[in-house]
């Protein structure tokens, strides 16, 4: 202790010299200078032939790390280089911006896009990224000396873009040649270096709340394994190399063998063990899928609708005076009123909405053709198909945007277009969930192009293979070794969707064109209503129309009662629906075998739940499957049953 009072009383006493001496101890230290007449480094050896082998092989060394970085960017967003990204410095800045709504942390590499819980075998390959990311720039930094390490440790940050990667392994090259912890056993050196990266994978881990709100505890607990990996790894790689370079006697070339091996290895691994439509199935899955939240998103409210009126009002000089929360209020209150004022700008903005759409269809049916075109065998073309499809079937609803301004896209109304993306998928992947959404719209278009028959047989196939919830998957296997841990588990095959919930609309539709055929006038009025849009401003309207032509134009067909149920339940009032129901059913309870006469039961018990009479409608319900057992609309009315806690007494 008394030690330590003479260079604290100096310190006190001449606090700028002690500092300027604290600051020439740390640049000796970092560039390796010492009282020692010849540093433990490749620098001692001072012929022009060690010294070019030096410089050749750091620039090797060098090149390869390079290399490395450009494949841990590659794994993340599937680009082959940083800087041809147009978003780069944006997704750099990023990890620094405390505001944004997801912190991106080095645990988003281990979540997409391969999450490690689904391929286990990427545990191995980022584990020996990180062990090669975290070990080389220390070794650099303890043979080469540290400013060499920097030139390391600019890769992490700049191509494999790890900025705080980057920050926390030059704090460890800094550790690693700072003389109080440059001791003889130099292994001892570098694990202590190794503290602050071990700090920072232990803090990323921690650090995303809402990434891993959807993680069990187990799954939690093995993300820890890449970091587990990763240090070990990067510890052997430290004590070989330096081994390597105590029986050399630090002459250049003991880090070379080693990070060819590094480099290679991860590569070579998920080649054989992943493969790359991996990386991009997922990529497609993130950027155009049902969770996506760049492409085909919902816009709960119209704030952001009515916030770029407003500041385009402000911006061309209209009530320059209000302020942009006050100009907000007052188009918030002109769209309340629907007034005509704000015609042309909510029709630009109606406008631009579309034009965004069309362009994210494009470049999602784009990516789908680009894989399907380079990886036809694999095993998520199925999947790839689906999303095509999807995207070519995604609109706006108009209506909803023209009246309220809310963005809601939707997909179940099939386009021609992707009549084609759908026969493949329902032709040659049958097995897949997905061939039941395939089926259904199929049928939706064959009926639409006047191949009814043909929709008949897809929706019967359709009943018949999924009606039970679609094919039974297969028991796992049992863990016969290591590598079985590691096997890669089955990827995502139906993307959300539900083969028994698919199955029961095809069974609805099935029942509508099975008792509604009109062959003698080439089921025109069955193709009429396939090509209406329930959410198309003008449905209703061409409901009405079409019955209005069936009493000149189609005569023989039995779609009346059905166009009036259709139209009865699209009464936007619950009052009126109600009441055009009970209308519905009263006239068909003379009709008791017509197939609308369960339908527009069925959708009144719906209407009643939604009008809080539980009762009323548990009794619809219940008499739906006791007197009409065979119809669709009775497994759907055992359904609301069964979610309102009782089932009928078929006894009764």
């Amino acid at each position: 202790m008394p030690k330590l009072v003479k260079p604290v009383l100096r310190a006190i006493e001449h606090p700028r010299r002690e500092t300027h001496r604290l600051v020439r101890s740390l640049w000796r230290t970092a560039i390796g200078a010492s009282d020692e007449a010849a540093p433990r480094d490749v620098w001692r050896w001072t012929a022009p032939k060690y010294r070019w082998r030096t410089v050749i092989l750091l620039l090797v060394n060098a090149l390869l790390f390079a290399g490395l970085g450009f494949f841990a960017f590659w794994l993340r967003t599937g680009a082959y280089g940083p800087f041809s990204e147009e978003n780069y410095w944006h997704a750099w800045w990023e990890v620094f911006d405390p505001t944004t709504e997801r912190q991106v942390t080095l645990l988003d590499f281990l979540l997409r896009p391969i999450p490690v819980d689904q391929v286990p075998i990427m545990t191995i390959v980022l584990g020996l990224v990180l062990a090669s990311m975290t070990a080389i720039p220390i070794l650099v930094s303890m043979l080469y000396r540290f400013p060499f390490a920097l030139i390391f440790t600019a890769i992490i940050c700049f191509v494999a873009v790890f900025p705080w990667l980057a920050i926390t392994v030059t704090l460890s090259c800094f550790i690693a040649r700072w003389r109080p912890f440059r001791f003889s056993f130099r292994f001892a050196t570098a694990l202590l270096s190794m503290l602050p990266v071990i700090v920072y994978y232990v803090l990323a881990t921690r650090g995303s709340d809402q990434a891993l709100e959807h993680l069990t505890p187990v799954q939690i607990a093995n993300l820890y394994l890449p970091w587990v990996f990763a240090i070990i790894a990067a510890c052997t790689v430290m004590g070989i190399v330096l081994g390597i370079a105590r029986l050399v006697n630090d002459r250049p070339g003991a880090i070379a063998p080693l990070m060819a091996v590094l480099f290679v290895l991860p590569i070579a691994i998920f080649e054989v063990k992943v493969g790359q439509d991996e990386l991009y199935y997922r990529l497609i899955e993130h950027k155009f899928g049902p969770g996506s939240t760049t492409h085909f998103v919902d816009q709960i409210d119209a704030s952001q609708t009515i916030e770029q009126i407003a500041r385009k009002r402000r911006e061309i000089g209209a009530d320059q005076h209000l302020s942009q929360t006050a100009m907000e209020e007052h188009v918030r209150r002109l769209l309340q009123g629907q007034s005509g004022e704000l015609r042309e700008d909510w029709n630009e903005v109606i406008y631009t909405g579309y034009a965004a759409c069309a362009e994210q269809q494009y470049e999602a049916v784009t990516a789908c053709d680009r894989f399907l075109a380079k990886y036809p065998t694999s095993t998520y073309v199925p999947n790839v198909l689906y999303l095509k499809g999807r995207a070519l079937d995604m609109r706006i609803d108009r209506d909803l945007f023209r009246r309220k301004g809310i963005l809601r896209h939707y997909e179940d109304f099939p386009n021609m277009a992707s009549a084609d993306t759908w026969e493949m998928l329902a032709r040659r992947y049958p097995d897949s969930p997905l061939a039941s959404v395939a089926m259904h719209r199929l049928a939706i278009l064959r009926v639409r192009a006047g191949r009814v028959d043909e929709a008949v047989a897809i929706l019967r196939e359709l009943v018949d293979r999924f009606s039970g919830g679609g094919p039974q998957t297969t028991q796992p296997e049992q863990v016969k070794s290591v590598w079985s841990l590691l096997a890669k588990r089955p990827g995502p095959v139906s993307l959300g969707t539900a083969p028994a919930e698919v199955a029961m609309q095809g069974r609805k539709l099935l029942a509508l064109i099975e008792s509604n055929r009109d062959p003698q006038q080439a089921d025109m009025a069955l193709r009429t209503l396939m090509s209406f849009d329930p959410r198309d401003a003008m449905y209703v309207r061409n409901l009405k129309q079409l019955l209005r032509d069936i009493e000149t134009k189609y005569p023989l067909t039995l779609l009346r009662d059905n166009l009036e149920v259709l139209i009865a339940a699209a009464e936007p009032s619950q009052s009126l629906k109600i009441r055009a129901l009970e209308a519905c059913v009263a006239k068909l309870a003379s009709e008791p075998d017509s197939d609308a006469y369960p339908q527009a039961r069925y959708e009144l018990g719906v209407a009643y739940q939604a009008d809080n009479r539980p009762a009323e409608a548990r009794a619809v319900f219940e008499a739906i499957v006791v007197q009409r057992a065979s119809s669709p609309w009775a497994l759907e009315a055992q359904r609301q049953l069964a979610e309102m806690g009782m089932m009928p007494d078929r006894n009764r």
